[in-house]
């Protein structure tokens, strides 16, 4: 239980929560009218603007390397948050999220490839064992194979543009410092996400669900890229990371009908087999903490 109580793990299980509770707010804006687009660009601009408050730490001189590789994370992130919503919009909240935990399979190739940083055999046990878990949660009975393939396929390409920002930000993040990698990242997010205003036209704000949940998610992006960036160990934190998972289930399980969700509605033994998959990833995080 102590290893628990790490920052480099109690962090990211922070953050987790966070990451669940925002996302059932953003689905909710969704399911008021909110565009996908809409919702990725406001969430974008809320971080590429919050974010700026980190230049109060910076320390560092300006480096034009150390600016390029953060414009490059911030293409993979901004890609991430695109293929989020669109699975978003395609799936369940208690599906997609824990899907999502495939991107500790992405972090740990990506570190091998980019970072040079091989694992041990406690900590590949429990990536695949994380698999196991998100594909359990992918089995849907009875759902439209269509469907179910385009929410699944949207949140691997999530997992995997967000498994490569993780390594980037943990290989080039401490060389130029935290203060000036993470606000020049996310300042490049918010220009990409320009992109979108064409695309604004026609959908609703649902302001309340929109803008809390768009807060949330930023206070977790950020609590996120601080333990990567410190503890420079991106399978380990995504690996605690992959609670949301449970998170998700637990939270639209018990209150999800305060939001109009209505996935448990699907009935107990798929709400059930979910937590299931769920367990396996607190499993996988309890054997990555021993």
């Amino acid at each position: 239980m102590a290893g628990l109580l790490q920052p480099q793990i109690l962090i990211p299980l922070i953050t987790a929560f966070l990451y669940a509770l925002a996302i059932i707010f953003l689905k909710r804006a969704l399911q008021e009218g909110t565009g996908s687009w809409r919702v990725t660009f406001v969430c974008n601009m809320v971080m590429a603007a919050g974010y700026q408050v980190c230049w109060a730490v910076h320390t560092q001189p300006f480096s034009a390397t150390g600016a390029m590789h953060a414009a490059l994370a911030g293409c993979t992130f901004f890609s991430g948050q695109v293929f989020t919503f669109l699975a978003l919009n395609r799936g369940d909240v208690s599906v997609v999220t824990p899907i999502l935990g495939t991107k500790v399979i992405w972090v740990a190739g990506f570190s091998m490839l980019l970072a040079g940083r091989a694992l041990s055999p406690h900590l590949w046990i429990a990536v695949f064992t994380t698999a196991m878990g998100a594909a359990i949660l992918g089995y849907q009975p009875g759902a439209h194979p269509r469907r179910v393939a385009l929410s699944i396929g949207a949140a691997l390409a999530t997992s995997g543009s967000f498994g490569l920002t993780d390594v980037l930000v943990q290989k080039y993040a401490p060389v130029w410092g935290f203060g000036s990698f993470i606000p020049t990242m996310f300042l490049g997010v918010g220009v990409l996400s320009l992109g979108f205003i064409p695309f604004l036209k026609g959908s609703g704000w649902a302001p309340l669900w929109l803008g809390t949940g768009a807060v949330m998610l930023a206070a977790q992006a950020l609590g996120m890229a601080f333990a990567i960036a410190t503890f420079r160990n991106a399978t380990m934190t995504n690996i605690a990371y992959n609670t949301r998972g449970l998170w998700s289930i637990t939270l639209v399980w018990m209150f999800g009908h305060w939001f109009r969700n209505t996935e448990r509605d699907q009935g107990t033994r798929a709400m059930l087999l979910r937590l299931a998959g769920a367990g396996l990833l607190v499993t996988a995080l309890f054997i990555a903490s021993s």
